[in-house]
């Protein structure tokens, strides 16, 4: 009615001009795929529609529509020729990664896309192609809303596409780009660029980043960093397995990741020994992992001996022995403890974690090849968190650490315990979408801009993921006849860490920490 509508204030007005069928937001995607789905040819459909549900987080499907046209894309004729499309979008609906989750369905993911496209694919990109850390490659240009009440000429408002999307066209795609700026032109979209693109200019600022870090860090890191000559600390040993504490930035073996000892581009440097090496050459015998640590990561790791006799039932000691305490690790009575320092301050969309004490979570998480994982539980408890004061006297105050700007001035001390041992479980669940807290120094799951801060200002080590394996406890097996629970002491970096917070952090945390041990 007349009245209502005067009651309504101007964002009322315009969310309601949003969801009006009569408006209209364009969106333009950088799409994985030369625009051919099972031997169509999408790019002479013009716009067509796609009528999907989509799944909420809590799970309930809704309704979903989309308009898209598929304007120019390429096959792959090399490394320096991809295969890529840009796309045209017009949702019809504001459901979650929309446009996102009907592209992936098209089996067309947007490039950069980390929750519903190609891991693999973005890894190149972002590595090889100068794809920024964190972008998805969807840009919303123009938007165009009915009339409301208080904007009677309605909106009409478009915004150029990025460079860093006009980049990747013109060196990987300029004959996509070509095709489509007569498109882009019709549909409203801007177009504008006044600097020249030259090869990896998004790459020289990361790299020139990388270097300032290194010599303003050089003396404290030289303190942290592992450079230890292949020493190891041992926490428990037995006759039949050993538990070490594993320094963070060492890998536990060797891998594809760390390349061949021959390769002088390899990541493995003689100064970073894996971790079964550092044991083997401590103890003076061959070791089996129990399980494993991300290399950013630290704390206990569990090893048996791999000795080569046999035991009454003539089965190899070592392979026993190993089979007998990952079935304990795996057992549900088994409690492995894992301190993470997150970036939040422990609420998160209307929620405090603060007052939850331990609450289990179980969204699924994507494993190394981006396939969803359903089964997938972890316990968490928030144990204390601050907003660290603004760092004074530096040149990037005002835009990083300004009394307004809170980004990298949030932290959370925060508890984990894996039920179940998925591909970064406990990162991708502090770091998803319903808690909100990803791991400082998390390359893979956290923010990149966050992290930055934190590594510059904050005594962050350069290769550190702050999540510490503090205790591990596992049932008994007939080779551990009383069970093990052995603790490992924060490692110095993040002990430096600590110590330059606000002392009231760690008392409100000790009482906590020092009662799950």
């Amino acid at each position: 009615s007349e009245g209502s509508e005067k009651e309504k204030g101007d964002t009322a007005q315009l969310i309601e001009a949003m969801q009006s069928p009569d408006s209209i937001k364009t969106y333009v995607a950088l799409v994985r795929g030369e625009g051919i789905l099972s031997g169509e040819d999408l790019k002479k459909k013009g716009w067509f529609e796609i009528s999907r549900p989509i799944k909420f987080e809590d799970g309930e499907a809704k309704d979903a529509t989309t308009l898209f046209k598929f304007v120019a894309g390429q096959a792959e004729t090399g490394p320096d020729r991809p295969r890529i499309s840009l796309v045209l979008a017009r949702p019809k609906d504001g459901r979650w990664h929309q446009i996102r989750r009907h592209l992936r369905g098209l089996s067309h993911p947007i490039l950069g896309d980390s929750t519903h496209g190609h891991s693999k694919t973005n890894g190149i990109w972002k590595n090889e192609r100068n794809l920024p850390g964190e972008r998805i490659a969807l840009h919303l240009g123009r938007l165009q809303l009915v009339p409301t009440k208080n904007c009677p000429g309605g909106i009409d408002v478009a915004t150029p596409l990025l460079e860093d999307m006009l980049d990747m066209l013109r060196v990987y795609a300029p004959d996509v780009l070509e095709k489509s700026l007569p498109v882009l032109k019709a549909e409203g979209i801007l177009v504008e660029s006044k600097e020249q693109y030259e090869v990896g200019q998004y790459k020289i600022p990361e790299a020139l980043l990388e270097l300032m870090e290194s010599k303003a860090m050089a003396d404290e890191e030289s303190k942290l960093m592992v450079d230890d000559h292949g020493d190891v600390e041992i926490l428990v040993e037995s006759e039949h397995y050993v538990v070490v504490s594993k320094p963070p930035s060492v890998v536990v073996h060797h891998s594809s990741w760390t390349g061949n000892r021959s390769d002088p581009k390899r990541r493995w440097k003689e100064n970073n020994i894996p971790m079964l090496q550092r044991v083997r050459d401590k103890t003076g015998r061959r070791v089996n992992l129990v399980h494993r640590l991300d290399r950013g990561a630290s704390g206990c790791l569990l090893l048996t001996f791999a000795e080569n006799h046999e035991n009454e039932n003539g089965e190899k000691a070592s392979c026993s022995v190993t089979k007998s305490l990952i079935e304990s690790m795996q057992n549900p009575d088994a409690t492995k403890t894992y301190i993470a320092l997150c970036d939040g301050d422990g609420s998160w969309n209307g929620v405090n974690y603060l007052e939850k004490g331990w609450f289990t979570f179980d969204k699924p998480v994507k494993d190394e090849n981006g396939e969803l994982i359903e089964d997938t539980r972890t316990d968490i408890c928030f144990v204390a968190s601050t907003i660290l004061p603004p760092i004074a006297n530096t040149d990037a105050a005002a835009t990083t650490d300004g009394i307004d700007n809170l980004e990298g001035r949030k932290v959370s001390i925060v508890l984990a315990r894996p039920h179940t041992g998925r591909w970064h479980q406990i990162r991708q669940h502090l770091a998803s979408g319903t808690i909100g807290h990803a791991i400082l120094g998390d390359s893979s799951h956290g923010r990149s801009r966050t992290n930055r801060i934190w590594k510059k200002k904050r005594h962050l080590m350069k290769e550190r993921t702050c999540l510490h394996l503090s205790r591990v406890q596992l049932p008994a097996t007939e080779y551990s006849s009383e069970g093990i629970d052995v603790t490992c002491p924060l490692p110095p970096d993040l002990v430096k860490m600590l110590k330059v917070m606000p002392p009231g952090l760690l008392d409100e945390a000790r009482p906590i920490l020092a009662k799950e041990g």
